[in-house]
Order: C-alpha cells, then structure tokens, then sequence
C-alpha cells in the first residue's frame, strides 16, 4: 500500500482501538515521531515496521493488505460504473446540445411568447443532467491522476452552466427586463470563459494520463474560454464546442476502458 493511503490506515485502525499515539508507542516500541510521520504520510515505513505497529493494534498484515486489496477494487469499480455513464452522459448531451441551441436561438430570434414551456423545461433538464453526469467523469478522471485543477475546473462547469441553465428556464417563466439581460448575459459569458480556460489548462496537464487526444481537447478549450471571455467572440466558442465535446466524449470512454482494464489486473 502506498502512502498516504496506508498512513491513512493505519490512523483509523489505531482510533477505532481507542487508542492514543503515545499509547501506540508504548505497545509497539516506535517512536511517536516515527508514527505521525507515517500517519501524516510524510514517510513510507518498512514492512517490518508496518508489522510491528500492526501487531500491536492486533491486526494481521495478510489480512491488512486483502482489506486494502477489497477497497481498492470496490474503488475501481466505483470509478468504472462512473466513467461508463459518464461517457454516455456525454453523448446525451452532445445531442441534446443542438435541440437546446435550437430553442434559444429561437427565443432571441421570436422572443420568449413563441416557446413552449413545456418542451423548453424538459429539454433544459436533460441538457442540465446530463452535462452534470458527464462533468462528474472528469471529476473521476481528475482523481485518478491526481489533477486537482481539472477537478476544481469541472466542478466550477458544472456550477455556472447549473446556474446559466436554472436562469434560461426562470426567465421564460417569469420574464427578465432587457436593461438585466444585457448585465447577466456578458456575465455569463465571461464566468464561462474562465472556467473553460481552467478547464483547458487541466485537460492539457491530463495528457500525461490519457495521452494527445487530452492535449488537443485541452487546446480547443483554451481556445473556446477566451472566445467567451471577450464575450464578442462567444459564437466562434459555442462553434467550437462540438469538436471539443467530441474529444472529451472520446477521453472518458478511454479513461473508462483503462479503469477497467486496472480492475481486471487487481482481481487477477
């Protein structure tokens, strides 16, 4: 097991004994010094080491690492069944993306008297449930190869376009003055174009994991965030997104078939 997975552990078994790391120290003769660095996975321990604070807290190192094996996998299949639907998800909303565009460029061109609710709310759901299940495959992807800004950035997408799309269906419902539009539309934009371009910028540090197709996703997506950002240009941004779209469609089912192919090696 490696740190500091194992520190981890070794933390919540020596708790769940009630026990004190003074009172560790005194059962299985290491230092206390010794103990928080291997808790605060500052140092990984030798095996014997491991054994001796094991056998002091009663524990059977076989039976430690099958349990560390078991969670493991339970982790992987997590990450499997997420990425899986993850990928679908994506597709979903690649679809419903036109169907969506459709009905707001229709609202901007008709005005909002021309839209049925009733059509323009479910549409808006599925778009909204689904990019939310497709960002939630970055999130697994992020964890996995440890990438925190592509998962700060995904869960920043899945936040403004959450919010952008509650707003589309709030102002049909109750209709919005043109003076607010023209303050929260540029807003819109804008706060987009940063989470893209984070967004981007994570996916590029992700082609070490997943190789040049996250490169050029990660470049269309810097792209497409300053398309936003200058707020002028977020037509050439929205144009944009479908090969991105694409790419990041193509990531997911990769990363899922790459989880899956990792399980398959931790059951054998």
């Amino acid at each position: 097991m490696k740190q500091p997975e194992l520190g981890h552990r070794i933390s919540e078994l020596r708790k769940s004994k009630n026990l004190t790391q003074e009172e560790l120290v005194d059962a299985c003769n290491v230092s206390v010094r010794t103990i928080q660095r291997i808790e605060s996975g500052e140092v990984t321990p030798r095996t014997s080491t491991v054994k001796i604070i094991l056998t002091a807290l009663g524990e059977d190192l076989a039976s430690f690492r099958r349990s560390d094996r078991g969670n493991g996998q339970e982790d992987l299949e997590r990450a499997e069944n997420t990425l899986q639907i993850a990928w679908i998800a994506g597709l979903v909303y690649f679809i419903v993306g036109f169907l969506e565009a459709g009905l707001d460029y229709a609202r901007f061109e008709e005005g909002d008297g021309d839209i049925p609710w009733e059509f323009y709310i479910p549409v808006k759901t599925v778009a909204l449930c689904s990019y939310v299940l497709f960002m939630g495959g970055m999130v697994v992807l992020a964890n996995f190869f440890t990438n925190s800004i592509l998962k700060i950035a995904a869960y920043l997408m899945i936040g403004f376009t959450s919010l952008i799309l509650i707003f589309d269906v709030f102002s049909l419902i109750f209709p919005v003055d043109n003076s607010v539009l023209l303050f929260i539309l540029p807003s819109e934009s804008i706060s987009i174009g940063v989470a893209e371009i984070l967004f981007g910028i994570g996916l590029v540090k992700l082609q070490d994991g997943m190789g040049r197709m996250a490169l050029l996703a990660g470049v269309f997506e810097l792209i497409i965030g300053f398309c936003f950002a200058i707020v002028i240009l977020f037509i050439l941004g929205y144009i944009l997104l479908i090969p991105a779209l694409i790419l990041e469609i193509v990531i997911l089912y990769k990363g899922y078939e790459f989880v899956k192919s990792e399980r398959r090696k931790e059951i054998a």
